[in-house]
């Protein structure tokens, strides 16, 4: 992924089971790959709600201004529009001590934390609409998946 932007969630109950494995085992690569997926599923997921995958709450709805130039947007999906769009840029990665998700769109951190008030309106000065989180679920996938190898 040539665009890197960093998200950190700093859960401790995960951190914890992490260090515990870090501890204990060598290569991660096996649970690692499962928890990337299981963020790109959970990313995926709110692209189809079109909501903040950590809080649930709703993306706030495309401006009239951006309906009016772009009336075939009016009742799709938003950041979907294409095959080549951000939602089908998505994907993850994994080591033997890591995973992460992502997108090579140039424009994904725009949508992930919005504009600034003092941006152009336009392309530029629009409201964040975070697709990239943990939700408490995700959470408690992620800590199943560690457990798992954990205990295997």
């Amino acid at each position: 992924m040539t665009n890197k932007i960093t998200i950190e969630h700093n859960s401790q109950a995960v951190i914890d089971v992490l260090q515990q494995l870090l501890d204990n085992l060598g290569d991660l690569s096996e649970p690692m790959q499962r928890i990337a997926a299981e963020l790109e599923d959970a990313t995926e997921q709110a692209f189809a709600d079109e909501a903040n995958p950590s809080s649930g709450e709703a993306w706030p709805v495309l401006s009239d201004a951006y309906l009016k130039a772009n009336p075939k947007r009016k009742g799709g999906k938003m950041l979907q529009a294409s095959a080549g769009g951000l939602a089908a840029s998505i994907a993850s990665e994994y080591g033997d001590n890591w995973a992460q998700i992502g997108s090579n769109k140039i424009y994904a951190a725009i949508h992930q934390f919005g504009g600034e008030d003092d941006m152009a309106p336009g392309p530029a000065a629009i409201p964040a609409r975070e697709y990239l989180g943990i939700s408490k679920e995700t959470e408690q996938n992620i800590l199943d998946i560690l457990e798992e190898y954990l205990l295997s």
